[in-house]
């Protein structure tokens, strides 16, 4: 799943390539379910709704994407698991997963592509409303909350760390891979209960992830299974994971092999002389 580092990359490029555009037209595949305009699961709401609105702004927030237009409209999106926003790849025009088109003006085109459908694109009235509504929910990013503020959402949970901090309500935007890593930089075992944390831990914690995850925004994200940025190309960081996805492997610390275990349904990689 694209998380807040493939996500920031995407949003960077769609910010460079489409603020100023206008929608022409959408086309998108109709599923022999769909009600009249909604097209298939993956397109939400009225296309003809978007026809003709200028791209004003795009935002992002954890693992959202959002695009604002110039009528307070905009398109809420999230690529969950095999999602991918593509400009002008003419290869996409065939492509069996292609589930919406978005035609501008300028005669580029914008391809949402997914092969499990798990993702989205939503029309939304309101894009603003919806925004707001969702920051209430959403906590914070690693780099937006402090030691101590962390430690106190930690102290109010007896779930494991690792199925803490990829809980979108109290970080934002941290996914497997980024959790796995940031917890083996900052030395911590993935089972230890959150609320046995002490401050300097949630420090060393809270300074890992981040690192992590700027390092993946540096490398243009991972590209480990089907991520692509906007133009189609992969990022690097899958080259230099820490622990993600390395099983029996050597800890790029002590050289012990390093092993998979699964906490809170999700796999795991750890170092068992390294993270405590």
């Amino acid at each position: 799943m694209p998380e807040l580092p493939e996500v920031e990359t995407i949003k960077r490029q769609l910010e460079k390539e489409v603020v100023g555009a206008r929608i022409k037209r959408v086309e998108v595949p109709t599923s022999p379910t769909a009600s009249k305009g909604q097209g298939n699961k993956c397109w939400i709401g009225d296309k003809q709704l978007v026809v003709g609105e200028k791209i004003v702004e795009v935002a992002r927030m954890g693992k959202y994407l959002f695009i604002k237009f110039g009528s307070g409209r905009g398109l809420m999106i999230h690529l969950k698991m095999t999602g991918r926003l593509v400009l002008n790849d003419l290869d996409y025009d065939t492509a069996p997963h292609t589930r919406a088109v978005i035609f501008l003006e300028d005669g580029r085109k914008i391809y949402y592509w997914d092969t499990r459908k798990f993702g989205y694109i939503r029309v939304e009235d309101d894009i603003e409303s919806v925004m707001n509504n969702l920051r209430e929910k959403m906590g914070p990013e690693p780099w937006e909350i402090s030691d101590v503020e962390l430690l106190r959402k930690l102290q109010k949970t007896s779930r494991s760390i690792k199925e803490t901090i990829l809980d979108q309500n109290i970080l934002a935007g941290v996914g497997n891979i980024y959790g796995n890593d940031g917890l083996w930089l900052a030395g911590i075992n993935p089972k230890r209960i959150a609320n046995s944390l002490r401050l300097a831990e949630v420090t060393k914690l809270r300074n890992s992830l981040c690192n992590v995850l700027e390092r993946g925004l540096a490398t243009g994200g991972a590209s480990d299974n089907t991520y692509r940025d906007f133009y189609g190309k992969s990022g690097s960081y899958q080259n230099e994971f820490l622990v993600y996805g390395r099983t029996n492997e050597p800890c790029r610390k002590c050289g012990r092999l390093l092993v998979r275990i699964v906490v809170g349904g999700r796999g795991t990689w750890v170092c068992e002389k390294c993270q405590k």
